[in-house]
């Protein structure tokens, strides 16, 4: 019998067909669930990553506002108890309710924000004469229904302020002796902390006016030395003397060196810096301008020729410390907008006519000069600006020197002939303190002892003692450690 077989196959392709079909439509439609599923995976990561972003950008933001007022709050703050309770009162005001911040750029078409407060950490064991309190900022960061919680936790401290102590509206002021003689003159109020017969003498024509004479309580009877024939008022009684102080001395910092600097032609070039000297001393430097990107360090300024040095410094504060401050023959002018502070190591050395920042503003230069030798300028050298000598005597003549305030540690300070322009604090509580010559001085001069003769004219003028540079009283000597914080952290909402 035969066996029967099909031989018609048709079809077999089109079912063929449809299985396959069937087949990659299945591991198609895998792939596209796969893909869409990893996508919105990826995109739940990056929405869950940048609002965590978002809330460290707003502990920052916050923090820098932080900063800021509490720089402002320490300034005006008398004591620890109201430096606390301005700053607690600033929080409360500021921070009352958490603080939206919503400045940042869409991402994936939503608007992402920022939810800020700060609230101060309570401790049960907590001192209220401590020196320091602890607080916490919490950013929440937000896009769209993802969020995230970071905190930062930072401690406000004191800083005790070891500024100046100052007498109110004393022209002159000593630790010991007052000697006018030759026609000197003193104009507004002057005392001592001596309570020594005859500290205060006055001979040959000196006079005192447009004020009163201090003394210590119980010295008023045997305080003046005078001829029976002028006529000095009775002293007035002080309750308790003014120690006078200097404040301290700062700690250079350390800054990088200048880069060597080379101007000119292939055929005739200068270094203008080389190997941390600043050398303006070729005409090719002629007023050339040191850029003061950031702070830097030289061993040397010099400058001859009466040529000049432009320095840069932008528009903020920079600094520069220096071995030698040589201005030979020459001027520095300072531009920009901020102020530039000099730290001195060995010496001071002004010839000629030399000027540094002439007529510029004081308060924009500010130099400090360590243990050094006598420092002496003449009538047209002149440094508007002011100066923290940490041991070195002083000598000004013709009206020349420093037109800012005058800080010093030295032993002697003498100014001879000329008149001082400017209305300045001179601090010298270690020195003997003389105006010789016809000399003129506005301001206030605080010293161990006074000498004036020769027509010498002291005269009291109101000073701003917020912008004294040296002492607590000024922004400058703010404390940087007022606030501490803590790494960043991420915590539960």
């Amino acid at each position: 019998m035969k066996k029967f077989r099909w031989a018609n196959e048709d079809g077999m392709t089109l079912a063929s067909m449809l299985m396959l079909l069937v087949v990659l439509s299945v591991l198609g439609l895998g792939l596209l669930t796969f893909s869409v599923n990893h996508a919105k995976q990826n995109s739940i990561e990056r929405s869950h990553q940048a609002s965590y972003y978002i809330a460290e950008a707003g502990v920052t933001i916050h923090m820098r506002e932080v900063e800021k007022a509490i720089q402002d709050i320490y300034n005006n703050a008398e004591n620890k108890k109201d430096f606390f309770s301005d700053f607690n009162d600033f929080v409360d005001r500021e921070y009352l309710r958490p603080v939206i911040v919503n400045s940042f750029e869409t991402v994936y078409s939503e608007q992402p924000e920022a939810t800020v407060s700060i609230q101060k950490v309570e401790e049960d064991d907590k001192d209220e004469e401590d020196d320091l309190q602890n607080y916490k900022i919490t950013s929440i960061g937000m896009i769209g229904e993802r969020s995230r919680t970071v905190e930062k936790p930072f401690t406000v401290n004191w800083q005790e302020k070891t500024g100046l102590s100052i007498p109110e509206d004393m022209a002159v002021y000593t630790d010991t002796t007052i000697t006018l003689k030759g026609g000197a003159i003193i104009s507004g109020n002057m005392g001592t902390n001596s309570d020594s017969s005859g500290t205060i003498s006055f001979k040959g024509g000196a006079a005192h006016r447009n004020g009163s004479i201090y003394v210590p309580k119980g010295a008023e009877d045997g305080a003046i030395d005078a001829p029976h024939y002028m006529d000095i008022e009775e002293p007035l009684p002080m309750d308790s003397p003014v120690i006078l102080t200097l404040p301290p001395f700062p700690s250079y910092p350390e800054f990088p060196v200048y880069p060597d600097q080379r101007i000119g032609t292939e055929w005739n070039k200068h270094d203008v810096v080389k190997n941390g000297r600043l050398l303006i001393d070729n005409y090719l430097a002629d007023n050339y301008t040191l850029q003061l990107n950031g702070n830097a360090s030289l061993s040397e300024i010099k400058l001859s020729s009466n040529y000049t040095l432009n320095i840069n410094v932008g528009d903020s504060d920079k600094a520069i410390v220096v071995d030698h401050l040589n201005v030979q023959n020459g001027h520095i002018n300072i531009t920009g907008t901020g102020s530039l502070t000099f730290y001195v190591n060995d010496e001071i050395s002004m010839g000629s006519g030399s000027t540094i920042n002439n007529n510029g503003n004081i308060e924009r230069l500010h130099i400090y000069l360590k243990d050094s030798k006598k420092v002496k300028l003449s009538g047209n050298q002149k440094i508007f600006g002011s100066v923290y000598a940490e041991t070195a005597d002083i000598e000004l003549t013709g009206g020349g020197g420093f037109q800012g305030h005058i800080f010093t540690g030295g032993d002697e300070v003498t100014i001879s002939g000329g008149a001082r322009t400017y209305s300045s604090l001179l601090y010298a509580p270690f020195a003997d303190f003389r105006i010789t010559g016809g000399g003129s001085v506005k301001g206030m001069i605080l010293s161990r002892s006074f000498e004036a003769d020769g027509g010498a004219y002291a005269e009291f003028e109101d000073l701003d003692l917020s912008s004294v540079p040296f002492g607590s009283n000024s922004g400058n000597d703010t404390p940087n450690d007022l606030i501490k914080s803590d790494p960043l952290r991420e915590t539960s909402p």
